[in-house]
């Protein structure tokens, strides 16, 4: 009865310093992230593995904060995938605005650069053969 009563309160008070704190446990909700289902049924199958093992009370606490969990996991996600989604919308049709995008710029000729120069000319060597070759360096070379 000691440990259930222990546990009970250990969850009662990481719920009340998160909630106190506006904290929350970034890597088990981005664990949990995956599917929401899934998510669902380990919170549900830990409250039901508390209660067949014993634990009364420790489950029944569980099962009260599963509620606020279920209910952030239903509600608040989607909500959060909407924002994501509208984001990445917005991204996506950033590029086609003549304002901001290089490439629409660059075929619309509102913005143009300098040539490329080389800084350092190349060595320029008269004995390489260049193709294709005079006919004169061919009857050279076939004799």
């Amino acid at each position: 009865m000691k440990k259930d009563l222990a546990g009970a309160f250990i969850l009662i008070g990481v719920f009340v310093f998160m909630t106190a704190t506006r904290t929350r446990a970034p890597a088990i909700l981005t664990m949990m992230s995956g599917s929401r289902q899934l998510s669902t049924f380990v919170v549900l199958g830990s409250v039901y593995a508390l209660y067949t093992r014993g634990y009364h009370m420790t489950g029944f606490v569980a099962a009260l904060l599963s509620v606020y969990l279920l209910k952030t996991f239903w509600i608040t996600w989607p909500r959060s995938y909407e924002n994501e989604v509208q984001l990445h919308i917005t991204q996506d049709r950033a590029r086609f605005d003549p304002s901001t995008s290089v490439d629409l710029q660059f075929a619309n000729k509102t913005l143009t650069h300098n040539l490329p120069v080389l800084l350092v000319r190349p060595l320029v060597h008269d004995n390489l053969l260049s193709f294709p070759p005079s006919f004169k360096t061919l009857e050279e070379l076939s004799g």
